[in-house]
């Protein structure tokens, strides 16, 4: 259109104040794209999440955990069809912020487990070598190791009956990652662990895992398992994956799904503030150049596409630079965070980008409107002498 040089005239009228609002909307919505990914990532969670499969831990100490027994009683209650059992390993490579953290599981959770991407004939490799581990992709990356080599990790917390803190494993496999797991997992053989600790510590384990018969019946089992264990020494609390990981009980009990929308509508209000006022100062500065204009002959609809096209120009370049950058990010932020953060990686959709190209859509005529009817409303005759 005949006007566009005039758009881009306005644009670089003062360049240092354009480079900087591109700069504050390319942030904005690289804030935006990475808390919209999260978003979606979680979702994806929460719909992977089975409702048949639920799990036991200690109601008031992990650290004590729950005798075996525990798990040969669950066993035994009606509608339970598969159950495993796993110990945890918590620790530190090299460093003390190095964290790591091993499961350490019984041969049985290959069947309750099988949508981990470790496959059957993996956890028989782990069966057959009680020192040996399989990793997902994502724990193999961070700690630098390939099939083949040793991990030895520092567990102050779980000492061996020799006295020592120090876990050697062997890498026997690399597997695929899972939503479900959004910092990686590396399995363990359960046995191993329980036979290397002090006497009075074997035979315990931090969680119980068990797959229902009906899906439906699902809270009903967890709550008759509590209930059951509810005044013995080792009472347990239970819950259904899906429960779990439902999208407003992530994060320790925190609904992070409304978390992750409100920062970025508090990002998008921030470019929104931030464009309208460079828009409206951008006017105000040029208000005999607009009714010059309107002298010349440009009607109403040329003199709002400037004003909007003024504003859009650094909201959908912004949208795109931050949305390339968010994208980027997406992709490094679990290398970028210390280890054993547990952040999901984002998902970075068409949904994600055609969202933020809308909202740059949506924000651009918002932050025009003032403007335009403060142009709609001028007396030419009066704007004609006046000087920026």
């Amino acid at each position: 259109m005949k006007f566009f040089p005039l758009v881009w005239a306005a644009l670089t009228r003062k360049p240092a104040r354009a480079v900087l609002t591109l700069l504050a909307v390319s942030v904005a919505f690289t804030v935006f794209g990475l808390m919209i990914g999260l978003s979606a990532t979680i979702d994806g969670v929460a719909q992977q999440a089975r409702a048949d499969r639920l799990f036991s831990v200690p109601r008031f100490s992990y650290d004590d955990g729950l005798p075996i027994a525990v798990a040969q009683r669950i066993s035994s209650i009606p509608g339970v069809k598969l159950v495993a059992f796993q110990a945890y390993i918590p620790g530190y490579v090299q460093n003390e912020r190095n964290h790591i953290y091993l499961n350490m599981g019984d041969a049985a959770m290959a069947q309750v487990y099988p949508d981990w991407q470790a496959t059957p004939a993996m956890w028989e490799m782990v069966e057959h070598d009680r020192t040996g581990i399989v990793m997902s992709r994502l724990q193999a990356q961070r700690w630098h190791k390939k099939v083949g080599d040793t991990l030895t990790v520092i567990s102050p917390q779980t000492t061996k009956a020799d006295g020592s803190t120090t876990w050697t494993f062997k890498v026997l496999a690399i597997c695929n990652d899972v939503l479900l797991a959004p910092d990686g997992f590396i399995f363990g053989n359960y046995d191993y662990l329980d036979k290397s600790l002090p006497l009075a510590k074997q035979g315990r384990v931090n969680e119980v895992d068990y797959v229902v018969a009906d899906p439906a019946k699902a809270v009903g089992i967890a709550q008759a398992i509590d209930q059951a264990f509810a005044s013995s020494s080792s009472p347990t609390q239970s819950e259904n994956e899906k429960a779990a990981y439902a999208v407003s009980n992530n994060f320790g009990g925190m609904d992070v799904d409304l978390l992750t929308h409100e920062i970025a509508l508090a990002g998008l209000g921030m470019i929104l503030f931030l464009t309208a006022n460079v828009i409206a100062q951008s006017v105000r500065e040029r208000f005999a150049e607009f009714a010059t204009l309107r002298a010349l002959g440009f009607g109403d609809g040329a003199v709002i596409a400037m004003v909007v096209l003024e504003a859009a120009v650094p909201c959908l370049a912004g949208a795109g630079l931050g949305m390339v950058l968010a994208a980027f990010l997406a992709h490094h932020i679990q290398a970028i965070m210390p280890p054993g953060f547990g952040i999901p990686m984002p998902t970075i959709t068409a949904a994600v980008y055609a969202g933020a190209f809308a909202s740059a859509f949506a924000l651009a005529f918002a932050s025009a409107v003032l403007p335009v009817l403060r142009l709609m409303r001028m007396d030419i005759a009066t704007a004609l002498p006046r000087r920026a």
